[in-house]
């Protein structure tokens, strides 16, 4: 027996001694009340009975990255499938599976099947440390069992040996099984593309490719540079390592990407066949200005300024396509052209990198243009939210969600496309007008219905919309735009709208489509689609002409995770209350003298500007004279980097005055020079960037005789496509003046790291990793170590049959909580006191020489007759002769006087008795 809180029986004694003297009572009512009390103490200590009969928990731990058989799916749940059967009463089997990531696939589960590999996992990596935790985690504290891994033991990341300690300090052994795709005869593999950190422009510089090579060969060497073939032809590849030497000479500043590819004939890996390294040719920093007006006023005045300009039409942006550049601005540029990872790298190009960024206004910029809710919201010096005075007309809006299978697929964060999209719709429906109406309805192959159309001032059930379903099927387009048809024309009010989300890649049964399209337009009703994929998809075309002959907007969301940012840029867009096209007059605020000798006198008249609202602890420059004050020119500092929001239009048809303004050359360079003033490097502090393998090594040298910074730098690693969160990492002491920090890069792509100095940021040298570091050369007897080394820690072993597993995993102790039957029985022996003393304990019976007649005392000073003396000594004469003669009954005892001591010590004498008689 165990006790989860033994403490309690400490109260025992306080409580035994105050039954003992307020609650004593001779008989087997005392009996029962020290038994009751013993009750209550021991169901409050939580005692439990341990049986060891509980069964066992196993859970199996699958890796799925790329460099397992393309099998393995198919030969785990076979494994898993035996182990289902052989479970006995109490034992259950778990499911993890893990890549750069753990996910659980399967709860542990005592009875069912598992029924297959559903989640998806980033094959590119292998972090075995990560899934022993996870599988850990699924095991609850109070039962045993085992974990059984298949791997290759191709591992990255961290030692899976000290995840392994963690499971032996609970008494869980790892069993292993070697699933491995089988060695090639001949493998080539470019280990190495080693460049300089960084050039000069037109500097000419030699660098060298490692070649590793199984058996002798001949093959084909290709060399790229940003895409152009530099070399190509045949070399002899020696057993070994072989050195290839390589010069070349870049002409323009930037980041220049090498791509060296080596084929041979037979090479049973090819995976490792090319090589990656990225070279910066340092260069003053650049202004990236992204624009649709190559040739506009814009272009033109910061063009004048002599700053190295590089104009470009908005792209998916990258942190290679940002290396080198000191300050992004975007005229009118709509933040979907940017892309979710884009707009990733974009906010850590700014907060980490300390790179500058200016944002100018326009229909497609700020709220209207997508970047409520996107990365880089937090990061602009204004508030793009939508308050309740700015909205001119109510709205009505209809929501159809496609709910058909397809949108129960996870997305790598493990949430659902179902999830994300309900997620979007919510905060549409939050930006919403009291005086609005709005209805939703899932819809696959048949609507369901979530609310109908509704007022918003009457509440909305958005935990409803929040918990939304993946059914079956495709989405049928055309019942879903009749639904919508039917619930929007209920409604009167002056703007109504259908916004459709549906799967690009499963759209179905169209139907009458284009006539609901045309009845809806007759009845000045706008149909907008937001489409889950790419433009290349099936179905892409049919959700195309759906928007235009709806009149409304096509939206393809190529990442899930853009969701919640798209639906809220339609919400804006719909109830058009963030850009204000009316002329406004502006004002100089106390914050202009921040950006030079611009004239606070003689301020033009801008046609129109983005609604928005000045963050606190945000700089003012410009702001309007109409009822809003609204800030035209705002900017701060943020993480690393400064950002300025610039919200009228530069070059449109709401620019007004702007465009003549004399001081408008002035104002656009004052602007960019100020977010480039943050990326300016500092001080003589030099740092590095190598990459060993998979592994990145950066140092931080400090300059001789430079005070020693107050807290230790951090290594802060930002992925270059955007597609991962930074990672940071403390740095440590090498020795006086040297700082270093590694980290084991998991997975293929570009990587930049910056280096934290107190409140300097430096961009060390990029590296770039070709492949997953599971398909570096090495042998399969590697990864085999690996797993013996693991299940040797604790007292693991090789599992080439999966029977008997479970009859050598030790049983969980099972627990039976004494704690309700404590109380149902302490229930029952109150009922038993109160029966005994109530009705079989007879009434306590004085003693007859003890009893007297009680005489009040007289007043101090008055003298007491004598036969009033006689009668307080005389003893009471027996029941006899009160019982003679009802005639003459007892004189009653004089009252004690109200008020005072005797009337209380009577008071307190008459309680007492009433209790000792219950």
């Amino acid at each position: 027996m165990s006790f989860s809180l033994p403490q309690a029986w400490v109260l025992l004694l306080p409580l035994g001694l105050f039954l003992w003297k307020y609650g004593r009572r001779p008989g087997p009512p005392m009996w029962l009340r020290a038994a009751l009390l013993v009750l209550a103490v021991g169901a409050l200590s939580g005692p439990e009975l341990r049986l060891g009969t509980a069964g066992s928990d196993v859970v199996v731990v699958v890796d799925r990255s790329a460099s397992m058989p393309r099998d393995v799916d198919r030969t785990a749940q076979e494994l898993v499938t035996l182990l289902e059967a052989q479970r006995r009463p109490g034992d259950r089997v778990g499911v993890v599976t893990f890549g750069r990531e753990a996910r659980v696939e399967q709860s542990l589960s005592a009875s069912g099947s598992f029924g297959g590999f559903t989640r998806p996992v980033d094959a590119e990596a292998s972090d075995l440390s990560a899934a022993l935790d996870a599988a850990g985690a699924l095991i609850p504290e109070a039962r045993m069992g085992r974990v059984l891994v298949l791997s290759d033991g191709r591992a990255t990341g961290v030692d899976a040996r000290g995840a392994a300690r963690r499971l032996a300090a609970r008494g869980l052994a790892v069993d292993w099984r070697h699933v491995a795709r089988p060695e090639p005869p001949l493998d080539v593999a470019v280990v190495s593309l080693d460049v300089p950190a960084s050039v000069a422009v037109r500097e000419p510089f030699q660098f060298s490719a490692v070649v590793q090579a199984s058996a002798a060969v001949t093959g084909t060497v290709r060399l790229e540079r940003n895409g152009r073939v530099l070399v190509q032809g045949p070399f002899d590849f020696t057993p070994g390592a072989n050195v290839l030497p390589l010069r070349d000479l870049v002409e323009e500043p930037g980041l220049v990407r090498y791509q060296l590819t080596v084929e041979v004939p037979g090479d049973g890996v090819a995976e490792n066949d090319k090589g990656l390294a990225v070279l910066r040719v340092e260069g003053p920093p650049r202004v990236l200005l992204l624009t649709n007006q190559p040739r506009g006023t814009l272009a033109k005045a910061l063009g004048a300024t002599g700053m190295q300009l590089d104009v470009r039409a908005p792209f998916r942006l990258t942190l290679d396509a940002l290396d080198g550049v000191g300050s992004v601005v975007l005229e009118n540029v709509d933040a979907n052209t940017l892309g979710e990872p884009g707009l990733n790298a974009l906010a850590a190009y700014v907060e980490q990198a300390g790179g500058g960024l200016v944002m100018t206004g326009g229909r497609s910029s700020f709220g209207e243009g997508g970047y409520r809710r996107s990365p880089l919201e937090p990061l602009l010096p204004v508030s793009l939210e939508m308050r309740e005075e700015q909205r001119r007309a109510a709205v009505a809006l209809s929501v159809l969600m496609d709910c058909s299978c397809s949108m129960g697929v996870t997305v790598p964060d493990g949430r659902t496309k179902m999830e994300l999209a309900a997620e979007g719709v919510v905060a549409a429906l939050t930006l919403l007008n009291p005086k609005d109406e709005v209805s939703v309805h899932m819809v696959d192959t048949e609507a369901h219905e979530i609310f109908p159309l509704s007022p918003v001032e009457d509440g909305l059930p958005l935990d409803e919309v929040a918990r939304g379903f993946s059914g079956g099927g495709g989405i049928y387009v055309g019942e879903a735009l009749r639904v919508g048809k039917g619930e929007i024309l209920r409604s009167e009010k002056a703007t109504r709208h259908v916004l459709l989300f549906s799967d690009a890649a499963d759209s179905e049964e169209p139907a009458d489509y284009q006539r609901t399209l045309s009845e809806l337009r007759a009845k000045d009703v706008t149909v907008s689609v937001i489409g889950l994929g790419s433009p290349k998809d099936v179905d892409a075309k049919l959700l195309q002409e759906v928007a235009s002959r709806g009149g409304g907007r096509m939206y393809f969301a190529e990442d899930a995770m853009s969701l919640p940012r798209i639906f809220s840029q339609e919400t804006l867009t719909v109830a058009r209350a963030t850009f204000v096209d009316e002329p406004a007059s502006l004002e100089g605020a106390p914050d202009l003298p921040l950006l030079g000798r611009l004239p606070s006198e003689g301020l033009p008249q801008i046609g129109g500007y983005n609604l928005t609202y000045l963050k606190p602890q945000a700089s003012v420059a410009l702001r309007t004279l109409d009822t809003n004050a609204a800030p035209v020119l705002a900017m701060w500092p943020r993480g690393a980097g400064r950002t300025v929001a610039f919200t009228a239009e530069v070059d449109g048809p709401f620019t007004g005055e702007l465009r003549e303004w004399s001081s408008l050359r002035a104002a656009l360079e004052a602007m960019v020079r100020w977010t480039l003033a943050g990326s300016t490097p500092v001080g003589e502090a030099m740092v590095r960037s190598e990459r060993q393998g998979h592994l990145l090594r950066v140092t931080l040298d400090l300059p001789p005789g430079e005070p020693l910074p107050g807290a230790l730098p951090t290594l802060v690693l930002l992925p270059g496509d955007g597609r991962t969160a930074p990672v940071e990492r403390p740095m440590r002491w090498e020795d006086e003046d040297r700082l270093v920090a590694e980290y084991p890069l998991e997975g293929s792509g570009t990587w930049h790291p910056v280096v934290r100095l107190g409140s300097r940021v430096l961009r060390a040298p990029p590296v770039a990793l070709p492949y997953a570091p599971e398909f570096e050369p090495g042998s399969a007897k590697e990864g085999l170590e690996l797993l013996r080394a693991v299940a040797a820690v604790g007292g693991g072993v090789e599992r080439l049959s999966m029977t008997g597993l479970f009859m050598e995993a030790p049983e969980s102790q099972g627990r039976w909580a004494l704690a309700p039957w404590l109380v149902a029985l302490a229930l029952a022996v109150l009922l038993a006191e109160v029966v005994v003393r109530r009705f079989l304990s007879g009434p306590r019976v004085r003693k007859a020489g003890a009893t007297t007649v009680a005489v009040p005392r007289t007043t101090p000073g008055v003298a007491r007759s004598a036969p009033a003396a006689r009668a307080e000594t005389r003893p009471a004469e027996g029941a006899a002769t009160a019982t003679q003669g009802a005639a003459t009954p007892p004189e009653p005892a004089p009252k004690p006087r109200e008020g005072g001591v005797d009337s209380a010590l009577e008071a307190a004498r008459a309680r007492s008795r009433r209790r000792l008689d219950r």
